[in-house]
């Protein structure tokens, strides 16, 4: 019993170790901002690949980060633009006076902004896992996120509480998008399977064994 126990901590100390390093990778691969979005497809390449398969780390997060970084890194650039002006008209709405038709309108783009994070959340993990052109992930990756509203929404409680958990306890900040993406992955991947073909699933299940 005692040797079980001992085993069983060990190995949660050495997860433990694994996704700090994740967390490192990821940071430094994010400071340069322009590099966020394939430093967020190669975190959650990663997750998938390493920490539930027990695949090496370090091989499989620059393993994503290379062979993705251009067209993560593009995506990254487009959701930029998208979240910038979708900011400008909630900032210029809110002047818009209370007794107005149009009073509703700054609300009506805050939705827009929700709707399009989760869509960049869908559109990275989607790069991570499938290979397609920029213009079919776009669409693929809206197409799965707007099929699927009731896990998106789930995702989003998931993501804003853990978001709301860090912004009371600050020393989770470093954490969070690693947190995030270990929450997520698995209502992720529920909803990716139903989408891929036989020979997908085949592969996916061989690489489980």
């Amino acid at each position: 019993m005692g040797k079980l126990f001992d085993n069983k901590f060990t190995d949660a100390l050495a997860k433990l170790a694994d996704l700090l390093l994740i967390t490192v990778y990821f940071i430094v691969c994010s400071l340069p901002v322009v590099t966020i979005g394939a430093a967020m497809t190669s975190l959650y390449y990663v997750i998938h690949k390493s920490f539930y398969r027990g695949r090496g780390y370090t091989t499989e997060f620059f393993k994503s980060f290379k062979s993705n970084f251009k067209m993560s890194t593009v995506s990254w650039l487009i959701y930029i633009i998208l979240f910038g002006i979708l900011s400008m008209d909630v900032y210029i709405t809110r002047s818009i006076p209370a007794g107005s038709k149009l009073a509703a309108a700054p609300y009506f783009f805050v939705v827009l902004i929700v709707l399009t994070f989760m869509w960049a959340i869908y559109h990275f993990a989607y790069i991570a896992r499938f290979e397609n052109s920029l213009k079919q992930t776009f669409k693929n990756s809206a197409i799965i996120m707007i099929a699927n509203l009731g896990w998106t929404a789930l995702m989003f409680i998931i993501i804003a509480v853990l978001v709301y958990l860090a912004y009371r306890f600050m020393i989770l900040i470093l954490f969070t998008p690693m947190l995030i993406t270990l929450c997520i992955h698995p209502i992720m991947e529920k909803v990716f399977y139903k989408y891929m073909s036989d020979e997908d699933k085949a592969k996916e299940e061989d690489q489980l064994d």
